[in-house]
């Protein structure tokens, strides 16, 4: 068997993991300074309106960065006329949105209306800059454009919020700062400056990216209705606080979100290639094999060292929010899952059913949320999006076999889940003896995985010799 693909699926795989781990470890290291220079209602304001940017990018931009990134990597790519176009795409809307922000604040007065603005063009430059640096081959770049964000932020965060003991404008100031200058750096070091040229726009193009990239804001709009609609449920009859509480909550499950960006930016890459060779099949179901048994284990041990964790993240007030984490937890884990099967919808340039599975698991989040919430507060929120997420699993699982066949134990996948659910579930009720139930259900997941940890770390070894 050929292992080419094994090793570049893992060496680019390495690359994101070392410049995403540094990020992330970073980032996991300033929700303490967070929760200790901003109150929880601040931080709640702040973290929504970053939030926000997330519904107004793909709708302002057609999503067309999806495609610059995802038609950059085919081997007879246009680079000069898909760049150029989509810059002139984002031109325009970057004077649409601020239209829009000028007229919001002339009706509203909102005092962060130009904090808004700024941040979503910073975010949309390091977006097209980064994506397009990673389409045409320049994945340390890429990599470095990430640290480079993270780092910027830092510095700032520590500027503006510790010595000037700055609000929430301070910290999207910080945002807006990093993210410009991390999206410069990904323009100068990858010389994308040469490959714009107002000559080589190119509508037929366009059209044909547009027809790609618009089935991805219904997409991109119903993830940000499973990963963040639920904070404006809870700051609506919950509070802001609470709302802060629960968001804080969401930065251990990061954890696992960390890996699925490493996963997820190599195996696009991998899929894109792969999707039409013959022997698809056994790679993308070994994959799948070796991908579940790692995010199972892993989220598995994560529960266990939750209460642990949060003492060190969650200062203070924010403390008795981990109680929501084993159940976001398990959220994230079915968001792995689904962004597994998702990959193959960008390799075969279809994003319909990618967008209808996450539209309905989206829709069924929303409602529970309305529904559950006024009742049970933040359990409610949990609940639904977990069953979200799920829904989205099961309806890709099934889809996906009409474009690739896949060898799947679905007996096994469940059996592994309903292990998992029960391990959160114990540990968010606090029954007698909880650590210690969670401990069983830890050690056999292990039992289970025995068999597949062992082919892992042989495969590992053989293709590193």
């Amino acid at each position: 068997m050929n292992n080419n693909k094994y090793k570049t699926l893992l060496s680019n795989t390495v690359v994101f993991a070392i410049g995403n781990i540094l990020v992330k470890l970073v980032s996991f290291f300033l929700m303490p300074l967070y929760t200790s220079q901003l109150t929880v209602e601040q931080y709640g304001i702040a973290e929504l309106l970053n939030s926000s940017i997330q519904i107004i990018l793909p709708v302002a931009t057609l999503c067309v960065i999806d495609a610059l990134f995802r038609f950059s990597i085919d081997e007879d790519a246009e680079h000069e006329k898909m760049m150029s176009t989509s810059i002139n795409l984002i031109m325009k809307s970057f004077i649409i949105v601020l239209v829009v922000c000028i007229v919001f604040y002339l009706f509203s007065g909102y005092q962060y209306t130009a904090y808004f603005y700024l941040l979503f063009v910073a975010t949309t430059l390091h977006k097209l800059f980064s994506q397009f640096a990673r389409g045409i081959g320049h994945i340390k770049r890429f990599v470095a454009s990430g640290v480079i964000n993270t780092l910027t932020l830092v510095v700032m965060n520590v500027i503006l919020l510790v010595v000037f003991n700055g609000g929430v404008g301070s910290y999207l100031i910080s945002l807006i700062i990093s993210f410009f200058v991390a999206a410069m750096f990904s323009f100068f070091a990858s010389k994308e400056y040469l490959y714009i040229n107002i000559k080589a726009i190119d509508k037929k193009l366009l059209k044909k990216m547009l027809l790609f990239s618009i089935p991805n804001i219904p997409n991109m709009l119903s993830w940000w209705v499973n990963n963040i609609s639920s904070r404006y449920v809870i700051m609506f009859f919950c509070g802001a606080g609470m709302a802060g509480m629960f968001t804080a909550a969401t930065k251990i499950p990061s954890m696992i979100n960390l890996f699925v960006l490493i996963f997820q930016q190599a195996w696009q890459y991998s899929t894109a290639k792969e999707i039409q060779n013959d022997d698809s099949k056994v790679f993308f179901s070994r994959v799948l094999t070796y991908y579940s048994g790692f995010v199972f284990l892993i989220c598995s041990a994560l529960i266990i060292l939750i209460p642990y964790l949060a003492r060190l993240i969650l200062q203070g007030d924010f403390y008795v929010a981990w109680k929501y984490v084993p159940l976001l937890l398990v959220a994230a884990t079915l968001g792995a899952f689904s962004t597994y099967f998702g990959t193959f919808y960008i390799a075969i340039k279809n994003n319909i059913m990618a967008m209808t599975s996450t539209g309905i698991g989206a829709t069924i989040n929303i409602v529970l949320n309305l529904i559950l919430v006024p009742f049970i507060g933040v359990y409610g929120a949990l609940i639904s999006s977990v069953v979200g997420y799920l829904i989205i699993t099961i309806i890709r699982m099934i889809d996906t076999r009409k474009h690739i066949s896949l060898n799947i134990n679905y007996k096994f996948f469940f059996i592994r889940f309903a292990l998992l659910l029960t391990q959160s579930i114990i540990l968010t009720a606090e029954i007698p003896f909880a650590k210690t139930f969670t401990l069983i259900c830890f050690i056999i997941m292990i039992i289970i995985h025995l068999n597949l940890i062992g082919i892992i770390i042989k495969k590992i070894y053989n293709i590193i010799n």
